[in-house]
């Protein structure tokens, strides 16, 4: 297993209060650029325009929140989040969440479904972007 791989595997389970473990629908480690550095095999996909549209969410979000998130084609409503915070989150109808960290050169993104709630996603996706940018990325 190479070492992208790993750290997929680990994003992709999250430990709920409960003390059991839930996995994220699809998650996703690539830079600003959009090049994907590791993905889960049901990550939808992510692009350069997709990638560029992400930092510009990031570095002005109240002019471009109206955008949206778009992340494999399929568009999120932006919730909240930007630069300030290093993380933006949304939501596609009542089931789907994305949540996005931006670190000095990468976005760690975990996407969710009913199972997880956003906020457990979120301090998932924040603690491991936090250690992707301790590690200089």
């Amino acid at each position: 297993m190479s070492g992208w791989d790993a750290m997929i595997e680990s994003l992709s389970v999250i430990a709920v209060p409960d003390g059991d473990a839930a996995a994220l629908s699809a998650c996703c480690i690539a830079d600003h650029a959009g090049n994907v550095w590791g993905q889960s095999a049901q990550f939808p996909g992510f692009n350069a325009d997709e990638a560029r549209a992400l930092m510009a969410l990031f570095a002005d979000p109240i002019e471009r929140a109206s955008e949206g998130i778009t992340i494999g084609g399929s568009r999120y409503v932006f919730l909240n989040g930007g630069d300030d915070y290093g993380v933006v989150r949304g939501k596609r109808g009542a089931q789907h969440g994305v949540v996005i960290k931006k670190t000095k050169t990468a976005f760690v993104i975990g996407i969710h479904g009913d199972n997880l709630e956003t906020r457990q996603v979120s301090a998932h996706v924040e603690q491991f972007g936090d250690y992707l940018a301790s590690q200089g990325m």
